[in-house]
């Protein structure tokens, strides 16, 4: 299975976060504008955008899925290529905070804080725990129902598995302290313990 698909198999509603993603950067990417997408794995919402709006379009990935490209590779640390980032119309960061560290987690958050702060404009997108463990339990039992239609027992199982010690999810109130640091924030999407953010500098809408 190709990872496109897999990951539109494994988010419900996946295709309903991309026609919201396309629809608020249509709302936010100036003409000539520029725009990275941190984690951009494939570079589907890239290749996505980039038909829209005319401008700058950059992927960061540590992997080249050798998939088309209608933009700019980098093969480099997201967190590193933020260092080095001084402004940027739009940043995409969709399901790729979750997979970092502790501490560079919050290298990346500062990152993204500056740049907000300079008129960036941040969709972020993770997965989070819920901070009723039991909300939380009824929500990840029916994830995993809803996973059940397309994949087997043993594919869920190992794919959790896989993830063991790479993905480091936030709390509801957790995530909530980080977007607050960043900027201000609307939730424009939400599917089970999946959700979705678009960040602007305080004081903007």
């Amino acid at each position: 299975m190709d990872f496109d698909k897999h990951i539109a198999l494994s988010i419900p509603n996946y295709d309903g976060l991309l026609d919201i993603v396309k629809a608020v950067f249509l709302e936010y990417m100036p003409p000539q504008g520029t725009c990275s997408d941190i984690g951009c794995s494939t570079g589907k919402v890239l290749n996505m955008l980039s038909g829209l709006v005319a401008g700058s379009y950059r992927g960061v990935d540590l992997v080249d899925f050798n998939t088309y490209k209608n933009y700019q590779l980098f093969i480099m640390d997201g967190v590193k290529y933020l260092e080095n980032l001084q402004e940027q119309d739009i940043i995409i960061c969709m399901f790729t905070l979750q997979f970092l560290a502790k501490d560079h987690r919050w290298k990346a958050i500062k990152e993204l804080e500056r740049l907000v702060s300079r008129g960036s404009t941040l969709i972020l997108a993770e997965k989070i725990y819920r901070d009723s463990v039991r909300i939380n339990s009824v929500l990840q039992k029916e994830h995993t129902r809803q996973k059940r239609q397309h994949f087997t027992d043993k594919e869920i199982l190992d794919k959790e598995h896989e993830l063991t010690g790479s993905m480091f999810c936030k709390t509801s109130s957790e995530i909530t302290k980080e977007i607050n640091f960043i900027g201000r924030s609307e939730q424009i999407w939400q599917s089970y313990n999946f959700c979705a953010w678009t960040i602007v500098k305080k004081g903007e809408v």
